[in-house]
């Protein structure tokens, strides 16, 4: 289970400030879902504060603003983990921060856009270091592959809800999959789930696996799962969580697909379900 402390240690701050890293912020969208957004540019200011720079618009940040609750991960590029809850606090485009940030390499040398804006978070709770269970992730890769797949839904006769690449990307061994869903307190939490698969067009499954106490705990609703690949190609998919029964022996959850997300610009949104063509009427 995961045990929250009110900030993080002095002697771990160090592990925030580069840039290569995995930063994701976990956010409550208009609907009191969970939406997940990646964001390297995301470390710890001082042990009871987050900041992260803003360089493009989207809807994490602007969850953020509006209600306030937030989850977040770090994970470096040795597989140390950090996982928690935080409340947005204000945004400044101005200050030490926001020159901090543009004096960074990934920004100070970027000819096409920086960081625009500083958003600041008080940490609510957060985990101490920990690693990555590597074991358990091969273990359950191997669980997964146990798990028979289910006939595809045709939903009568519409497009796939996940495509092919859609899947490959949800099952693909290495890449980095995050779930999150509301806990009681109304905050977005992350759990790591690295080896989840699709099963279906519109079914993943999760092993008892890595943090599977986790995940067999999650409540029965709506969750999000963020999927990247260490290229860079992103997606994010949105559905019903259903937990399984303790006795289920390789299963610790099902997520049954409703919506596929595009979390990467220059066009995030929905990709599932298609969304209609609107004509342009504002040039401004």
């Amino acid at each position: 289970m995961m045990e929250l402390h009110d900030r993080f240690l002095e002697e771990d701050l160090p592990f925030f400030m580069p840039d290569g890293k995995v930063g994701i912020l976990a956010t409550v969208d208009n609907e009191g879902n969970p939406h997940m957004t990646l964001i390297t540019a995301m470390q710890a200011l001082d042990p009871g504060q987050i900041v992260f720079g803003q360089f493009c618009d989207g809807l994490g940040k602007e969850n953020a603003r509006i209600r306030g609750k937030t989850g977040f991960l770090f994970m470096t590029l040795d597989k140390q983990l950090w996982r928690g809850k935080a409340i947005w606090r204000e945004a400044r485009k101005t200050g030490p921060e926001f020159e901090m940030f543009n004096k960074k390499p990934m920004w100070r040398y970027n000819s096409y856009f920086g960081i625009h804006t500083v958003h600041y978070l008080d940490i609510i709770g957060t985990t101490r270091k920990e690693k990555l269970p590597m074991g358990k992730i091969v273990s359950g890769v191997i669980a997964t592959n146990l798990i028979p797949a289910k006939p595809n839904q045709t939903h009568g006769g519409k497009l796939e809800v996940m495509n092919d690449w859609t899947r490959m990307m949800v099952s693909k061994v290495g890449a980095l999959k995050f779930l999150a869903y509301i806990d009681e307190d109304g905050y977005p939490m992350i759990v790591p789930s690295f080896s989840c698969k699709a099963v279906a067009n519109d079914m993943i499954v999760f092993p008892r696996a890595e943090y599977s106490e986790e995940i067999a705990l999650v409540p029965e609703g709506y969750v999000a799962l963020y999927a990247m690949a260490l290229s860079m190609e992103t997606v994010m998919v949105k559905g019903r969580f259903t937990p399984s029964p303790r006795r289920a022996f390789a299963k610790a959850g099902s997520l049954l697909v409703e919506q596929v997300y595009n979390p990467m610009p220059p066009v995030p949104g929905v990709i599932y379900p298609p969304q209609p063509l609107e004509p342009v009427k504002d040039f401004s």
